[in-house]
This record gives structure tokens, C-alpha cells and sequence, in this order.
């Protein structure tokens, strides 16, 4: 399955991706994290239908990706392909 790419401020995750995400939600103390947590942790300035449509792979804007992923300890490198994205990611 390709990528969705709608513009170079979008990116999207892989199948890959998506199970990193998943496996970094239960990372911790047990709990799981959910799409209410991470909104919280980012001072509710990414939106929880964004954060939900990164994690079902679709895309969205790179700051809310980046925001994302760092919440849950990972890099974007971690669940995007690099070869589409490659000038995006190395900013």
C-alpha cells in the first residue's frame, strides 16, 4: 500500500509505522497511552481527530507528526518511508 502524500507539509505513516505507534502506546507503565493522553501532553494543540488519522495512516501536517511521535518516544524516521519523504525528514 503507497503512502498517503497529499503536499510537502503532509506525511503519513507505513504499515510498519502503525504498529510502531501502537507498540510505543504501550510502552511505560503499563497504561496505555491514548489519543486523549497524547493530546494533553502536546497542551491540546494538536487535535485528537489528527492525532487518530496519523495512527489509521493517513496524512497530516509534518509539525503534527513530529509532535506526535516524540510524545511517544519515537523519530519520524521510525514510521515514515524514508525514501518519500527523505527531503522532508532531514530538515
Amino acid at each position: 500500500m503507497a503512502a498517503a502524500y497529499k503536499s510537502r507539509k503532509s506525511i503519513a505513516v507505513t504499515e510498519t509505522g502503525k504498529r510502531k505507534l501502537r507498540e510505543a502506546q504501550k510502552q511505560g507503565s503499563g497504561k496505555r497511552i491514548t489519543y486523549e493522553d497524547i493530546e494533553e501532553r502536546l497542551n491540546f494543540q494538536v487535535s485528537r481527530s489528527t492525532i487518530e488519522r496519523f495512527f489509521r495512516g493517513k496524512a497530516v501536517e509534518i509539525d503534527n507528526a513530529v509532535s506526535i511521535v516524540e510524545v511517544l518516544g519515537l523519530h519520524l524516521k521510525d514510521v515514515v518511508d524514508c525514501t518519500v519523504y527523505h527531503d522532508i525528514i532531514l530538515r
